[in-house]
Parts: C-alpha cells; sequence; structure tokens
C-alpha cells in the first residue's frame, strides 16, 4: 500500500449502512487495501441492530486508521439524516459519501484526493456485481482480485460510454451531468456547509443526492466526472420496498419534482428556525405586516406574491408561492404557517 502523502488533504469516508453486517465486513476489509490517500472511516448507521456496531468496533481496533461508528434510532429509512450525522461527526476536508454495500477498488480514493476542492465535487463510478457472485463473496468472507478485475472488464464499455454521455449533456447543457449519485461521490466540506448538507425531508428511497447535486450547482460548484477514474464494486442487493413499484411513484420524487426548494433546507445539516428565513412580500398584503417583514440582503429565500403587483416588481426568492386572496396573512406567524405547508 503506497503511503499517503502528509500535505493530501484528510478524506471523510461516509458510509451509510443497515443491517447487513455481511456485506459491511467485505466493505470494511476493502478499505484496507486503499493507498495513497489519507482518510477516515464514519459508519453511519440507519439503526441497525447491534451486530453493526460490534462488527464496526472489531474492525476498529486494528484499522490502522480512524474508524468512527454513528447510529441514530431505526425509524425509517433516514439516508439524509445519517449521513448527516456522519459529516458532524467528520474532520476531513473532503466529504466522499458512499455505502455499506461498496467495496472500493484500491485506487478508489485518488481521484477525490487530488481534484475535490472548494468549487468541484467529483461523481465515481461502480462496477455492479451479479447476484450469484455477490452470494460467493459474501459466503467465503472475501473478495478475490480476479473479480475487481472481471467486473471492471465487464462494465468497461458501459462506463466509457457513460463517459461520453456525461461530456455530450454537458457541452449541449441538454442534462445536469454527470449525477452526482452518492454510492461513490466527493463534496468539499465548505462546500457541502454552505448549502446545509442533505434535505432529511426526504425520507425513502432515492433523489436526496440529486437534490444535493442541484443546490450544490446553483451555488456555482462543478460537479466533475471520476466515472472511470473512481470505481467501487456494488454488492447485488433487492430494491428497497420504498422504490415499489418504480422512482416515480415515491414521495421524494414528487417532492423533489415540485421545484419548491431552498439552497439552504431547512431540515438538513443544521437546523434552520422559521424565523432565519428571509421573506419578501409581493401584493396586497396589510401595511403593518410589510412594515414587519425583516429587511433583505442577497436573494430572499421565500417570495409571497398575493393579488396584482407592479410589473416592475418581479419575485427574486427561491421559493414564489401564491397566496390567494382569501388567505388570511395578518402576521409573520401566519407568513411561516404559509411557508411550512408549501415547503
Amino acid at each position: 500500500m503506497a503511503k499517503p502523502e502528509l500535505s493530501a488533504p484528510l478524506i471523510s469516508v461516509i458510509l451509510s449502512t443497515y443491517n447487513r453486517p455481511d456485506a459491511l465486513r467485505l466493505v470494511l476489509e476493502g478499505y484496507l487495501r486503499v493507498g495513497g490517500s489519507r482518510f477516515e472511516l464514519i459508519v453511519a448507521d440507519d439503526g441497525s441492530a447491534p451486530e453493526t456496531g460490534e462488527e464496526v468496533r472489531r474492525f476498529a481496533l486494528t484499522a490502522g486508521f480512524p474508524v468512527k461508528h454513528v447510529r441514530h434510532a431505526d425509524d425509517g429509512f433516514r439516508l439524509a439524516a445519517i449521513r448527516n450525522l456522519g459529516v458532524r461527526a467528520a474532520e476531513g476536508s473532503v466529504l466522499l459519501f458512499t455505502d455499506g454495500d461498496c467495496v472500493p477498488f484500491p485506487e478508489a480514493l485518488g481521484a477525490h484526493s487530488l481534484c475535490c476542492e472548494p468549487g468541484r465535487a467529483l461523481a465515481g463510478g461502480k462496477c455492479c456485481l451479479e447476484e450469484q457472485e455477490t452470494g460467493a463473496a459474501l459466503s467465503a468472507g472475501a473478495i478475490p482480485a480476479e473479480l475487481f478485475e472481471g467486473a471492471y472488464r465487464r462494465e468497461r464499455g458501459r462506463l466509457r460510454r457513460l463517459e461520453w454521455k456525461n461530456r455530450f449533456y454537458r457541452w449541449t447543457r441538454s442534462k445536469p451531468r454527470p449525477k452526482l449519485t452518492t454510492c461513490n461521490a466527493a463534496v468539499h466540506r465548505s462546500d457541502f456547509e454552505n448549502v446545509n448538507g442533505f434535505d432529511e425531508q426526504f425520507v425513502g428511497w432515492g433523489y436526496e443526492d440529486e437534490d444535493l447535486a442541484r443546490r450544490l450547482r446553483r451555488c456555482g460548484v462543478r460537479v466533475l466526472d471520476a466515472t472511470t477514474r473512481s470505481l467501487v464494486l456494488h454488492l447485488f442487493h433487492k430494491v428497497h420496498a420504498s422504490h415499489r413499484p418504480d422512482s416515480r411513484s415515491s414521495p421524494n420524487y414528487h417532492y423533489f419534482k415540485s421545484g419548491r426548494y431552498l439552497t439552504r433546507p431547512l431540515r438538513g445539516l443544521q437546523g434552520r428556525p422559521l424565523e432565519a428565513l428571509s421573506v419578501e412580500l409581493l401584493g396586497a398584503f396589510p401595511q403593518p405586516l410589510l412594515d414587519a417583514v425583516p429587511p433583505i440582503t442577497g436573494v430572499p429565500d421565500i417570495s409571497l406574491v398575493r393579488g396584482r403587483r407592479p410589473l416592475s416588481l418581479r419575485p427574486r426568492g427561491e421559493v414564489v408561492l401564491a397566496v390567494p386572496d382569501d388567505a388570511t396573512v395578518s402576521s409573520m406567524d401566519d407568513v411561516y404557517q404559509l411557508v411550512v405547508e408549501a415547503l
């Protein structure tokens, strides 16, 4: 294993898991083979049974690098929340998000260490194992080197095509690509904190990473493509129940597609009280309420529009809400109630 340079940034690997200690064992062992980077490992446990904590404690005794275990109560699929909890325990300047069923290739951290900096996030790639291959590896308790090589040879064409598709979408600006899929994605801590981390309103499978990516891009962060430069080996597993019958039927999909999102969500890395929101009122609101609204610097979080307004006054808020004429809006409490109902 190559020794990491002392000047290299410390990478905090935020590894999420839930009740798969056999898969987690393979993933943890995989980080023993990773070379050339300074890193710590934070196992972010979404409420697993005690076996997971015992597995992490055994591994930490001989790992040779810092290993932490953070956990919250089992209260459904709360990936966004447990990843935020992992970040709070992290000490690195580069945050690498991955999963407890993704075994790193030995050189997986190199690109993240070299290229992830303020204003630049990295999207890595994955090679998927088939069900039979995964079962054999779990039974053996180890992944042989030839399995990495075989999976890469099988997936190489797909990965290269994905790189070219990402380039095409970037050049044409037809889609925000590459996707920042958090089975293998690095974000600089300063950028992550700037957008207040993951939005914990995402509960169940999916879209919390796409939401993070769009908020990062809104702030000018470039997502770089490391599809073939940073790889993990994804162990087979069945689709989570919250993904059925398909992702577009899930509450997360509808929340993501609503278009009503703040760059800094209320339920994120740090909780934001409603009173911290900057609110712009346009249209037919009582003058005492208009006088009570705190002055705004920069772009407002929320624009409330009621009735007719001068054409010269365009809503500037990240979220624009139309207020019905018959709604009672006479105090800031009424304003905040409208915001809560909309978000």
